[in-house]
């Protein structure tokens, strides 16, 4: 089961499958929650998502973090 921000954050990526997404994108796109440049809590939001949706959350092979960049959903990547 997701959370509503994570079904929210989901949508964003599948959206924009396949590109990546910067923390300020899904910060604009969010319905809700703290929009501070600092705040971590779209990291923290990404993680529990991909605990959620990867087969192995130790090896993400769908929703993988682009250093410096952002998030990418590789959906059929499983």
């Amino acid at each position: 089961d997701l959370t509503a921000l994570e079904a929210d954050l989901l949508g964003i990526l599948i959206a924009h499958a396949r590109k990546v997404v910067s923390r300020d994108q899904i910060r604009g796109h969010a319905t809700s929650g703290p929009r501070d440049a600092d705040d971590r809590s779209v990291d923290n939001r990404v993680a529990r998502l991909g605990r959620k949706i990867e087969a192995d959350p130790a090896r993400p092979r769908v929703l993988r973090t682009i250093r410096g960049e952002g998030y990418m959903l590789l959906p059929g990547n499983d």
